[in-house]
């Protein structure tokens, strides 16, 4: 049994001296590439992020959530959803679901942070993955 003790309090004290994976810096406007009438405001804080999708001057979505992986209530396009952020590795995922209805977005940052890459796939239905590419 103490050795048990002593193997537990080992690793535990080795995963504390791992280094912290660190979340990649989403801020920023980002202009749709196929549409600059299109864009994404990203404000991430260490336990939250703030998502503004505007079409032109007309906003789509507007929500904060925290990190955690638990879901907030949030309205997209006047229709109510769930949303679930946390970071994969260098990936933030959003988990949507709208009724019965559940789709995912992978943000990634490519180019040295000057483009992000947004993959919009569908869960619950077969549909087509959709990679959108946003500029600063």
């Amino acid at each position: 049994m103490r050795s048990l003790l002593i193997a537990v309090a080992t690793l535990a004290a080795a995963g504390t001296a791992l280094p912290q994976s660190t979340s990649p810096a989403l801020s920023g406007t980002w202009v749709l590439q196929k549409d600059n009438t299109v864009k994404l405001v990203v404000e991430q804080t260490p336990d939250k992020i703030h998502v503004k999708e505007l079409k032109g001057d007309q906003v789509r979505s507007d929500y904060t959530c925290n990190l955690d992986g638990k879901d907030c209530s949030v309205k997209e396009d006047g229709h109510s959803e769930k949303v679930a952020l946390w970071f994969n590795g260098p990936k933030l995922v959003e988990m949507i679901t709208r009724g019965s209805e559940v789709s995912r977005k992978r943000f990634t940052l490519a180019d040295g942070g000057k483009t992000l890459q947004v993959e919009l796939a569908p869960m619950s239905t077969q549909g087509k993955t959709e990679i959108l590419a946003y500029s600063r």
